[in-house]
């Protein structure tokens, strides 16, 4: 009699044990997708956030804006969906984001690129690099002054 327990607990344990088995690893596999998504959605909104915030700035660095363009972009820099886009940042960039992005922009609000221009491009391009770490890859080897390498043909006045 207590053979035939042991053989019945035995034959309905073992499924027994691969359902709770099964469930655990769907619970777990669920989960992870979960996240996932949520991180795919978190990174499509800072990706946007951060397109939103560069435009203005890509236009009055660019060598072929004209005033007007300037002037658009200034403007836009001051519009309710650039400061909407700042809150973002500040809502969902890292905290390196935030730190690059203050420091940019209080240099443009103190004006000091008249007084020292290299500072602010150098607050511009811990801004860029801060962007790059924040969306695509924190361990990258590139350096402040590689983030502007492509826009300023002499740069090397710059960095030394």
């Amino acid at each position: 009699m207590e053979k035939e327990y042991i053989t019945l607990i035995t034959a309905l344990g073992a499924p027994f044990l691969v359902l709770i088995g099964g469930l655990i690893t769907w619970f777990f596999k669920s989960r992870k997708e979960e996240l996932q998504a949520i991180e795919e959605r978190a990174l499509e909104r800072r990706i946007q956030t951060y397109n939103t915030l560069l435009h203005p700035l890509i236009v009055m660095f660019a060598n072929k804006s004209n005033q007007k363009m300037k002037d658009k972009a200034i403007t836009e820099i001051g519009s309710v969906e650039y400061r909407k886009a700042g809150f973002n940042l500040i809502t969902f960039g890292s905290d390196e984001m935030v730190t690059a992005y203050n420091n940019m922009m209080q240099s443009f609000y103190k004006n000091e690129s008249e007084s020292n221009p290299k500072l602010t491009m150098k607050k511009f391009a811990q801004f860029l690099l801060s962007v790059r770490k924040d969306v695509y890859n924190k361990n990258t080897k590139l350096k402040e002054w590689d983030m502007l390498k492509f826009m300023i043909t002499d740069i090397e006045k710059l960095t030394d």
